[in-house]
């Protein structure tokens, strides 16, 4: 008996591995990749790729018609009426247009650092919502085992009629009952990663979703290499957008100025006249200050976002790496003290019920504390995982991993 009890204590669940599992750096690529939440950053950037083309595009000409008729005695001409034709061409003087495109690219960079943000963001969320399915899996199974378990004691130690041995029957069929109710909590969290997970992956059926085994991560193969922390790097680049944005703001200042190139002629008499004009705007009443003084208020407000991140990220990763390795060593100690524990403790009380040195309660509570254990380890080893992502989220070496 206590070597069944051992064989099926210590077996993996087979339930899942029909279905080929989804390893985690698939699930970060089509995370990274998700064909709606893609779309919208591609529009946030199709925005920007809009306005560098406004921005490097040469202002309009401006065509005038005029006609005159003359009143009374008096006249500006001689001849039955006159009329203007004028072409007016506005100046871009100060570096305008210089100042606008350069204005434009630089926002432009940012708005793709911020998609290339956006795709990392979801490879994390999916991340971490992958390995939550690991772990629900691995409860899955943990209480399918024990589940089997109980059923096999029930069939081993059920005995004919007796007050004490229907106490043992029911005792049993408890204990049976309680797993079950158990296996199908854990079968409802598993549904729930499931949905989470496929939601993130754009996948239809989520019942098909099947993950690897949870398992520590192995560090990145450069993982000696700095790696470029893409939302510091956006962050930089706003800054520089914001930098553009005020040298933009202080050529709008120059005055508008534009040159127009007239014809007249009259008719009775016809005679004709050439002439060149020039329109140069007066800043009596605003000198558009404020657009400068906006522009450097969004600068430094980019500067001191990008300040903040970069003492944010510095503190996440030595918070993150300090919860790696108080895990690793919880782990490290689980398997090294607790885990050669089990089967001995399954065993012995398998035994000691053989023999009539113990009794029911001992050999169900021998089962629960081994499952509790099981349990345990797998919070022990689903925490790290978690932990582990994060460190690579906080040093900006997520998209390692995935490529």
């Amino acid at each position: 008996m206590a070597t069944v009890m051992l064989a099926l204590a210590l077996s993996a669940s087979g339930a899942l591995a029909a279905a080929a599992p989804l390893d985690l750096r698939t699930a970060l690529r089509l995370a990274r990749d998700a064909e709606l939440r893609s779309a919208l950053d591609s529009a946030a950037v199709a925005v920007v790729e809009a306005d560098q083309r406004s921005a490097r595009a040469w202002p309009n000409p401006v065509v005038s018609y005029g006609q005159l008729r003359p009143g009374r005695a008096s006249t500006m001409f001689d001849g039955s009426r006159q009329q203007d034709v004028a072409v007016e061409l506005p100046l871009l003087l100060g570096g305008k247009r210089a100042a606008r495109i350069d204005a434009a690219s630089s926002a432009l960079d940012a708005a793709l650092a911020r998609k290339a943000v956006a795709r990392l963001e979801r490879a994390s969320e999916a991340g971490l919502a992958f390995v939550a399915l690991q772990a629900a899996q691995a409860r899955r199974a943990a209480v399918d085992d024990a589940e089997r378990t109980l059923a096999q004691l029930s069939e081993r130690l059920r005995l004919a009629d007796s007050r004490a041995q229907a106490y043992r029957n029911f005792r049993l069929d408890f204990e049976s009952a309680d797993w079950r109710a158990e296996l199908s909590a854990a079968d409802a969290e598993l549904a729930a990663a499931q949905q989470r997970l496929a939601d993130m992956l754009d996948i239809d059926d989520w019942r098909s979703v099947v993950v690897e085994p949870l398992q520590p991560l192995a560090p990145p193969t450069d993982a000696g290499v700095p790696a470029e922390h893409l939302a510091i790097r956006a962050a930089r680049l706003d800054e520089s957008a914001a930098q553009a944005a005020i040298r933009a703001a202080r050529a709008e200042r120059s005055p508008q100025v534009s040159v127009a190139l007239v014809r007249s002629w009259t008719n009775d008499p016809y005679g004709t006249a050439d002439g060149v004009g020039l329109a140069v705007e007066l800043p009596l009443f605003d000198s558009r200050s404020g657009a400068v003084d906006r522009a450097s208020a969004l600068a430094a407000g980019a500067r001191l976002r990008r300040q903040l991140l970069e003492v944010e990220t510095d503190t996440d990763v030595r918070s993150q790496q300090t919860e790696v390795d108080l895990r690793l060593a919880a782990l490290g100690s689980f398997d090294a003290e607790v885990a050669p524990r089990l089967a001995a403790l399954s065993q012995l009380a398998g035994d000691a019920y053989a023999e009539a040195q113990t009794s029911l309660a001992d050999v169900l509570d021998a089962v629960r504390t081994q499952q509790r254990a099981r349990l345990r380890r797998i919070e022990l080893e689903a925490g790290l995982v978690r932990a582990q992502l994060r460190l690579l989220v906080a040093r900006g070496e997520l998209s390692r991993l995935a490529d």
